[in-house]
């Protein structure tokens, strides 16, 4: 049995608008630089998004496109050529009864009727390509997104790593210390000596290693948010 009409129309408009409720907001994907960030990893979005040559290409590429489209629709007056002529022997008088049919003015009009007619599509491209240049910018903005928000996440997980080995590693070293005074008034035994100081070296090694891997992580956030992360104005961002 067929559905009745209605009801067709109306799943269709349930559909259309479930569509344009998932439709990208860029102001949500990237905040503009003049509105207060949410939290400071969409802070470290909005710097990034300042700072990256590639955006500001982007939008220049968009000017471009702009500035293109508006010389395109005046294209057409490029092959419009007027000309205008005297008589001059009508303007001396005529001197014979045939002078008098010449015109005392002249004037042409020359037309490239290939560029008028196809003016229209030309306009079509000007706003293609505007729309491509404006597209550009959106994918950007989404990149650059991701970029900074992987980047954070990774030197926060790198600094709280960081952390953990030096708390241990600290601890380690407090406990290396008493048995190592313990052991020279012979209150420890050998092993338990080389254990203790295995077990700190070690942690020392992991704390330096987790050190480099936090500094790698803060490199790469720079890069992308375009200044060093002391030189961050944040409440949240710890030193």
């Amino acid at each position: 049995m067929t559905p009745p009409k209605w009801f067709s129309t109306a799943i269709f408009l349930l559909l259309v608008a479930q569509a344009n409720a998932q439709l990208t907001d860029y102001d949500a994907i990237i905040q503009p630089v003049d509105a207060k960030a949410r939290d400071i990893a969409e802070y470290m979005v909005q710097l990034a998004w300042l700072n990256s040559p590639e955006g500001r290409i982007a939008e220049a590429e968009l000017l471009n496109a702009k500035s293109d489209n508006k010389n395109i629709r005046k294209e057409w007056m490029r092959d419009v050529n007027a000309s205008f002529n005297l008589n001059e022997t009508n303007l001396r008088g005529a001197d014979t009864l045939g002078n008098v049919f010449f015109p005392r003015y002249n004037f042409g009009l020359t037309l490239n009727l290939y560029n008028i007619l196809s003016q229209s599509e030309k306009n079509n491209i000007g706003k293609r390509r505007m729309s491509i240049a404006e597209e550009r910018i959106r994918q950007r903005k989404r990149e650059i997104r991701a970029d900074a928000l992987s980047a954070w996440a990774n030197f926060k997980l790198a600094r709280e790593i960081f952390k953990e080995r030096s708390t241990v590693e600290l601890d380690l070293n407090n406990n290396f210390i008493l048995i190592q005074q313990l052991y020279k008034s012979d209150e420890a035994t050998l092993e338990q000596y080389t254990t203790t100081s295995a077990a700190y070296y070690q942690a020392r090694e992991a704390r330096i290693r987790a050190q480099t891997e936090m500094d790698i992580a803060r490199f790469r956030l720079e890069e992308i948010i375009g200044i060093r992360w002391d030189q961050i104005q944040h409440p949240d961002a710890e030193r």
